[in-house]
């Protein structure tokens, strides 16, 4: 059985993961095998509850922990994420306090929170083994300044396993798009990851990370990098670039 997304981390494990938006369990389950964890995306994808049950139930099959990304209003999917077998839950864009209040009682029974009980999959999970679910592991994202200037709000509220920037969507709100080098975007990095350290709280990031800057890298406890479809491109074009490389030489050769 694979460990708990928390005894990972409290055991000082620096995890690497990606987001998946490219429904299906196959496809989740190969493309989950290299990582530790995956994000499975409500946010931005195409994708559904019925979706993400079969991504969720794909990518721990390959041995990978399964969190489900979600709009920070949409709590009427936290209970049905959860109750499918997610490993826990990813709130985008956070911006203060409540944000964080709500999708922690949401996903926590009563008499701590108001989460309904039905746990399908979940309650049926590892039944065999005497397993019992455990507690989620909520994220939750910083992606804008106001979440920046209030971090230390925010990660005061009980609840939360890891603070995760959104690189990208950060870098546009304090004005300089996809810029990694930006100096307002290395100190709010530098912000984020010492509120983080001050309230015991795991720091990690999420984006295009290859030109994130090396001092956030190696202070992060977890990196979750680009997406599966991104990741499938780059793989692809290099693949097709490869086969260009070799048969174009050859079909000049054979037009002389």
């Amino acid at each position: 059985m694979v460990d708990r997304l928390p005894d990972k981390l409290a055991a000082g494990r620096r995890l690497s993961g990606t987001v998946l938006t490219l429904p299906g369990p196959a496809v989740a389950e190969l493309l989950a095998e290299p990582f530790d964890l995956v994000w499975i995306d409500l946010e931005h994808a195409a994708l559904g509850p019925r979706d993400a049950q079969e991504m969720i139930i794909g990518a721990q099959a390959a041995g990978a922990l399964a969190l489900v990304r979600l709009p920070a209003d949409a709590h009427g999917l936290i209970t049905m994420v959860l109750d499918a077998g997610a490993d826990g839950l990813v709130i985008a864009d956070v911006r203060g306090p409540a944000d964080v209040t709500t999708a922690v009682a949401q996903a926590t029974h009563p008499p701590a929170g108001s989460r309904g009980w039905g746990p399908r999959r979940l309650a049926l999970r590892n039944r065999t083994a005497g397993a019992r679910p455990g507690a989620p592991s909520i994220w939750i994202q910083i992606e804008s300044r106001i979440a920046v200037e209030r971090i230390a709000e925010i990660v005061a509220t009980p609840g939360i396993e890891a603070v995760c920037v959104g690189t990208a969507d950060l870098s546009f709100s304090l004005g300089a798009p996809l810029d990694m080098a930006a100096p307002d975007l290395l100190d709010a990095l530098e912000q984020v990851a010492q509120a983080c350290a001050d309230h015991d709280v795991h720091f990690a990031l999420a984006g295009s990370l290859e030109a994130a800057p090396t001092a956030a890298l190696q202070r992060a406890a977890a990196l979750i990098h680009g997406t599966d479809a991104k990741l499938c491109a780059q793989a692809v074009d290099s693949a097709a670039a490869w086969m260009r490389g070799i048969l174009e030489p050859e079909q000049e050769s054979f037009g002389r």
